[in-house]
C-alpha cells in the first residue's frame, strides 16, 4: 500500500513538472470554425457560377438576349462576392484604411451571405434556362 501511495505522489510530482493544459478559448475557435465553414461555402458558389458561365458558353446560349443578360448578372454576382471576400480578408488582416470604415465583421458577414445567396439564385436560374435550352 505505502508502495502505491508513493508511485501516486511520484506521478503527480510529474505532472506538475510538464507543460500546463493548454487553454482553449472556444469564442476563437468558434470564429474560426465560421470563417472555415464560410470559406468553404464561398468557393463551391464560386464553382458552381463558373459552371454555369461555361454552360452557357458551351451551349451557345451566352449569345441570345437573356443568356447575356444571365452571363452579365452571374458576372456581376461573382464579381461582387469577390469584392466582399477581399474586404473581410482585409479587416481579419487589420490592412490599413479598413478601420476607417468602421465595419464591422457582423456586417461583413452579413453582407457575404446576401451575396452567396444572391450568386446561388442566379447560378440556379442559369442552369435552369440552360435546362429549357433557352426556350422564353
Amino acid at each position: 500500500m505505502n508502495k502505491l501511495k508513493r508511485s501516486a505522489q511520484a506521478t503527480v510530482r510529474e505532472r506538475k513538472q510538464k507543460d500546463p493544459a493548454p487553454v482553449v478559448d472556444l469564442a476563437q475557435a468558434r470564429e474560426q470554425h465560421r470563417r472555415q465553414r464560410t470559406e468553404r461555402r464561398v468557393r463551391d458558389v464560386l464553382d458552381d457560377n463558373r459552371g454555369a458561365l461555361s454552360r452557357l458558353f458551351a451551349s451557345g446560349l451566352i449569345f441570345t438576349q437573356k443568356g447575356s443578360r444571365c452571363g452579365r448578372d452571374l458576372l456581376g454576382a461573382h464579381h461582387a462576392l469577390l469584392k466582399v471576400v477581399d474586404l473581410i480578408a482585409r479587416f481579419e488582416e487589420g490592412a490599413p484604411g479598413v478601420g476607417r470604415l468602421e465595419l464591422k465583421a457582423e456586417d461583413l458577414f452579413r453582407d457575404l451571405e446576401t451575396q452567396l445567396t444572391r450568386a446561388m439564385q442566379l447560378s440556379a436560374r442559369a442552369g435552369e434556362y440552360i435546362a429549357g435550352r433557352g426556350r422564353d
